[in-house]
């Protein structure tokens, strides 16, 4: 039976399960595989992704609660602009892109699981659409994660505050960007969401609270700080457990 699929139901709770344990295996293969073991395999998962996307554009083209201008907005919304820099951010030694991984793709990927836009809730759970949404987000989030766990970066608050930098502009080049395309291509854009929540909850209460389009956003940028320096602690606090836990362990030589 293809449930419909919400937010904290059963469908969703599998779906974060399977997300969880699949981490932990890439974790768990990961850990015993050199630098470049490592960047194949995730190489190879940000393939899956890739083909997660895939089933999230077949899903958004056949779904007709959607307008059809979101299909066009999805490739350069941020989590899409994510997927794309997985492989890239892996395979080149680029700090700040893989900065752009960990800190903003996992945020961003992870409150999509949490409050997903206007027309994902409610499908059917083994759907193209449900599949692509929730497998493409959770792999942002998951393989973000594992960057860092793996070795591949190491997170620190002098990194955050630098990919804030980085995100700050990308924010500001796609907001020109935005008002270009809507002021000669399509009146309906909305990358990043400036003019429009689409019927996701967070950006939906911001909406309702400021008003203004653009201007509703401008709140979630000391948000979007708090969450970044929680990131941080949390490797921060990972690595140091990690550390304890093997000098604790008994030698075996």
């Amino acid at each position: 039976m293809n449930t419909p699929i919400f937010v904290f139901s059963a469908p969703w709770f599998a779906f974060v399960a399977v997300l969880a344990a699949a981490g932990v295996g890439l974790y768990g293969i990961g850990r015993r595989l050199d630098p470049r073991g490592r960047r194949r395999l995730l190489v190879g998962a940000a393939c899956v992704n890739l083909a997660c996307y895939a089933l999230y554009m077949v899903g958004l083209t056949t779904q007709s609660a959607f307008p059809a201008h979101v299909v066009y907005d999805m490739p350069l919304q941020l989590c899409s602009l994510v997927t794309f820099a997985l492989i890239p951010a892996i395979v080149l030694k680029v700090k700040w892109l893989r900065g752009f991984i960990y800190f903003i793709g996992c945020l961003s990927g992870f409150l999509a699981l949490f409050s997903p836009a206007e027309g994902i809730e409610g499908v059917g759970f083994l759907t193209p659409l449900s599949i692509g949404f929730f497998g493409s987000h959770g792999m942002n989030v998951l393989i973000g994660a594992l960057i860092a766990a793996l070795g591949l970066y190491r997170p620190s608050y002098r990194e955050a505050f630098k990919t804030l930098g980085c995100f700050g502009a990308l924010v500001a080049i796609m907001a020109v960007f935005n008002l270009a395309v809507r002021a000669t291509v399509a009146a309906q854009a909305n990358y990043f969401y400036f003019f429009d929540p689409e019927g996701a909850q967070i950006l939906v209460a911001l909406h309702n609270w400021v008003g203004l389009p653009i201007v509703y956003m401008f709140p979630v940028l000391p948000l979007v700080v708090g969450a970044l320096m929680l990131q941080a602690a949390i490797y921060q606090g990972g690595s140091r457990l990690a550390t304890r836990f093997a000098a604790a362990r008994p030698s075996t030589t």
